[in-house]
């Protein structure tokens, strides 16, 4: 699978603009601030129905604009073409087509491009709160897992209702047993599709962090959750007083987290900049191989500003790992022209290359 074609209308600091893909490397290079990001991000946005790097649907819309389009046109192998479309407005319509039907649930496309990026906003994977891990966690899984999306959804609703429920002076004990065992049923589904990508992941990021650090550190991935201890249902039953006093749910897989560690050491406080860049590169690629396991089909790698997270040396260690490993498509960012056109000279294969300059792509170069 590959991107043959894309796009894009006003999307942040691109005006229009019309590019065409190799199905092997492909390289965007400019100034910061150019759009280089901005481009990887319609990428993502095109697979995931959302901007990578959390903002609203609104700010992806280039200033004094009401609309951003994008479009994608995928070969998908044995002379399959998707064609995916995307209109957003300032109103908050958001409408996605595939091969120009509409999709009734955004999450029904989720999964179909897979894609995996690599950024500098990865460090919040380490530094920030569990909540990002287990937006990770949904990401990845929403990916591979077609229904998991919805439960999760789903799990979310009944939490805010039985959350609610928890702050009346009134709590019918009925209603509350009957939301408890809908969101336990939800919560059990969510914890088990966790726990088994987990263990999936582990050896993964054990492999790819060796081969990317020559074998000088042992890490590890550990799933933190309170199912770890007991079922559900038990819990909230054991835990309603407690809940009741506290007016919220204290316990379940809203509380769930992800610890990564080096040396049996929690990563953020005994890894040195270095060692947890070179985790999270690992952990993406376990995601990316995970994935291509999974589904049988190579995501989409995007790599964007990876010089700013390893040194020369290793980038060029990790393209090469990546191309010997037949990972597919790969997109690259970088300020440097010169570094760029060296490690892709080393590299050798198909490639095509653009230079970026105020939202506008310039074509370069294209090797077969």
């Amino acid at each position: 699978m590959y991107l043959s074609r894309l796009l894009l209308s006003h999307f942040k600091n691109i005006g229009d603009a019309s590019l065409t893909f190799s199905p092997g490397i492909n390289v965007l290079y400019g100034d910061n601030g150019e759009g280089k990001t901005n481009l990887l991000d319609g990428l993502y946005y095109l697979s995931v129905c959302k901007s990578s790097m959390g903002i609203p649907d609104r700010d992806v819309i280039g200033y004094d604009h009401q609309e951003t389009t994008l479009f994608g046109e995928y070969d998908m192998g044995n002379a399959v073409t998707e064609k995916i479309s995307c209109a957003v407005d300032r109103q908050g319509e958001k409408i996605f087509k595939r091969n120009g039907k509409r999709y009734e649930k955004l999450s029904a496309h989720v999964g179909l491009i897979p894609v995996v990026m690599v950024s500098p906003q990865d460090t919040s994977l380490v530094f920030g709160s569990g909540e990002e891990r287990r937006k990770y966690l949904n990401f990845l899984l929403s990916q591979t897992q077609p229904d998991y999306l919805q439960t999760v959804l789903e799990y979310k609703k009944l939490l805010h209702q039985r959350n609610k429920l928890l702050k009346s002076d009134h709590i019918p004990g009925d209603v509350m047993d009957a939301l408890d065992n809908s969101l336990s049923v939800r919560a059990q589904l969510i914890y088990n599709q966790r726990k088994e990508l987990c263990r999936l992941l582990h050896p993964h990021v054990i492999h790819y962090y060796r081969l990317l650090s020559a074998g000088k550190e042992k890490v590890d991935l550990k799933y933190e959750s309170d199912l770890n201890h007991g079922e559900m249902a038990d819990l909230l039953r054991k835990n309603r007083q407690k809940d009741r006093m506290l007016q919220y749910t204290g316990t379940g897989i809203q509380r769930d987290d992800v610890q990564f560690s080096l040396e049996g050491h929690p990563l953020k406080i005994c890894g040195s900049q270095g060692q947890q860049k070179t985790y999270l590169l690992a952990l993406k690629l376990a995601q990316f191989a995970l994935i291509r396991q999974m589904k049988e089909l190579a995501p989409i790698l995007l790599l964007d500003d990876v010089f700013d997270k390893l040194d020369a040396r290793r980038v060029s260690h990790l393209l090469h790992l990546v191309v010997e490993d037949g990972f597919g498509q790969i997109f690259l960012t970088d300020s440097n022209k010169v570094r760029i056109e060296e490690l892709i000279h080393a590299l050798g294969g198909p490639h095509t290359i653009y230079s970026v300059k105020g939202g506008v792509f310039t074509h370069e170069k294209t090797k077969d």
